[in-house]
């Protein structure tokens, strides 16, 4: 292994004492490729068991925790008593390579798709109208907040039961929690909306909720993160800024996270706000200073760009497009190859490289195969 990589390869200990071995992992990317009933298919087994030896944090696609938060086609869902068996399943594929196994809960909110939804409506904190062929969602009554809260909680009592080793809470990428953050999509006039703090008392309540069912039915190695994105500017308007994260990131850190988790399309993105200090990795490293891991995601495909990452602030570097890309790349790079490594899906790999083929139908458009080189 070429010495420059070997940070890479060092072990990192979370806050409740639990190593990893490496500050590697995998980044959660949704499949399209569950069965119909909203079980985990042989497909998606066949996928996360191949890119298990990828990092030692291994994050699952986002699992739907209500009936009324689906939010993509063929989405495997934790709100049915018979999706237990293939959940354990998943797991052990997961966890094939010795890394952990970690169940990211989700609830689409305004961005679920009503169509695959019992009732044939979107929920969100407000009915504030959606994009382009998007329909308004319905406010949630403060009952059905409640329920959902309980919903992440029991999804988080099923994936101890199945064998993860923690669940992720997705607060990121404009999904229900947040919705209830952004002043965007939260217009709300009671406890959970208006000010920055009841704001932020939906993912408080529902980190909470997680917190406590953990501590009821799982050891004290159970990992808690929460992935968050880490300012919110749309054409809709400025749902909350990176100082208003900060506060959030705060909270978190004192609700109980393990590791906090930032959404990025690019590791070294610049924040929007004028005279910041650095980039946003940067910034939310500084702010972090060791007391959870800080895992970071967005453009790394070569091994240097992960060790930047690093760099940058980073504990731990998870990939994304490129576990989808070049399952071996971790392998490649441990035995020196790095130079071996696809950044695009070579034509004659598309079919050696185990993506389901639902999850193949909507990426083969994209430009991730390579073209075969013409003399």
């Amino acid at each position: 292994m070429n010495p420059k990589f070997k940070s890479l390869f060092e072990e990192i200990t979370l806050p409740n004492g639990v190593v990893l071995n490496d500050r590697l992992g995998v980044a959660p990317m949704t499949t399209y490729s569950g069965n119909p009933d909203g079980t985990v298919s042989d497909e998606e087994l066949v996928y996360y068991r191949r890119r298990s030896g990828l990092g030692s944090l291994y994050i699952s696609a986002c699992i739907a925790v209500s009936e009324n938060g689906i939010a993509f086609p063929n989405q495997f869902v934790a709100f049915k008593d018979d999706v237990m068996p293939r959940l354990k399943e998943l797991a052990t594929a997961m966890k094939a390579n010795g890394n952990k196994a970690i169940l990211q809960m989700q609830h689409g909110g305004r961005q679920g798709q009503p169509h695959l939804i019992q009732a044939n409506e979107t929920v969100a904190p407000s009915a504030v109208e959606g994009p382009a062929g998007r329909p308004t969602p319905r406010a949630l009554t403060g009952e059905e907040i409640t329920a959902i809260i309980r919903n992440f909680g029991e999804t988080t009592r099923r994936a101890i039961e199945a064998g993860f080793d923690g669940v992720e809470i997705h607060g990121a990428n404009t999904y229900l929690i947040q919705q209830f953050v952004s002043e965007v999509t939260n217009r709300r006039e009671d406890e959970w909306g208006g000010s920055l703090e009841n704001r932020l008392r939906f993912p408080v309540a529902v980190l909470a909720e997680v917190k406590r069912m953990a501590a009821e039915y799982a050891d004290d190695q159970f990992i808690i993160g929460y992935r968050l994105s880490p300012e919110e500017y749309s054409p809709e308007g400025i749902g909350y800024t990176i100082k208003e994260t900060k506060i959030l990131t705060e909270k978190l850190i004192a609700g109980g996270i393990h590791y906090l988790h930032v959404s990025l399309m690019d590791f070294q993105k610049l924040p929007h706000e004028d005279n910041a200090e650095g980039s946003i990795v940067e910034i939310l490293a500084k702010q972090i200073a060791g007391r959870v891991a800080f895992v970071a995601v967005g453009s790394i495909k070569k091994p240097e760009d992960a060790v930047a990452a690093l760099e940058e602030g980073a504990d731990i570097a998870v990939m994304g497009r490129q576990a989808l890309i070049d399952p071996e790349w971790t392998e490649k790079v441990k035995q020196g190859r790095e130079e071996e490594i696809n950044e695009m899906i070579p034509k004659d790999m598309v079919d050696h490289i185990d993506i389901p083929s639902l999850m193949w139908n909507m990426i083969s458009a994209s430009r991730m195969v390579k073209e075969e080189v013409k003399a």
